[in-house]
């Protein structure tokens, strides 16, 4: 694979890892949580761009990298493979803790999480509804059920309206600043709104206005 390198940040102040390399696939809901973050945080890091309609990770080479065949794959300096986005972002704000992104104290930090993990789970659920509710993932689902998806989206409702309620009045998901539950939860609701023009999350004023706000910053473009 040879590296196309690819730049993306909020602001001015870049800080560049030329030693790693990020490997994604730009359109997907996963693959954006990190880098969305990483814009948030003005981190530049060398990417890849995987060729998924050719199955390029699906290759002997990428599954090298990534015994799932999954993106995002982030290799460090040092070699190590980092192979979840939530685990990639953590790393990168242990590495980077200013701006913060998670809280700084134990009670905000445990409530950031909490909401990420609850993201975590709207993904799961969300990514089985889209496999049944579009015909755009033929290795996933070969027959899409909208009887099965009717009943799953049941179950992405539940989580949702949690979501309604926890984020209030704020701005953001946890408070007055993005958090990485924003960078977890926003690219779920762009791959359905924007990428499959679907009805997603319509009937929740809170959430739809966070949508809105979120999707204005320059690290939600596509």
């Amino acid at each position: 694979m040879t590296p196309r390198l690819h730049t993306d940040a909020s602001n001015g102040h870049l800080r560049r890892l030329g030693d790693m390399m990020l490997y994604q696939f730009r359109m997907g809901t996963n693959p954006r949580r990190v880098s969305i973050y990483l814009s948030e945080k003005g981190i530049d890091v060398p990417r890849y761009e995987l060729d998924y309609a050719n199955l390029e990770h699906r290759t002997p080479e990428y599954l090298r990298i990534n015994p799932s065949g999954r993106a995002p794959s982030l290799v460090t300096d040092d070699g190590t493979v980092i192979t979840e986005a939530a685990a990639i972002v953590e790393y990168f704000e242990e590495l980077f803790p200013e701006p913060t992104m998670i809280g700084t104290s134990p009670e905000q930090r445990a409530q950031v999480r909490a909401l990420e993990r609850l993201g975590n789970d709207l993904i799961a659920r969300s990514m089985l509804w889209l496999w049944n509710t579009t015909n755009a993932f033929p290795r996933k689902e070969p027959q899409p059920s909208k009887a099965f998806a009717d009943m799953l989206y049941r179950h992405v409702d539940e989580l949702l309206a949690v979501l309604e309620q926890a984020i209030g009045e704020n701005a953001f998901l946890a408070g007055e600043i993005p958090t990485i539950a924003d960078c977890t939860v926003f690219p779920i609701f762009q791959t359905a709104r924007e990428r499959f023009n679907l009805s997603y999350a319509a009937h929740y004023p809170r959430l739809n206005a966070w949508y809105e706000n979120f999707r204005a910053r320059k690290s939600a473009e596509y």
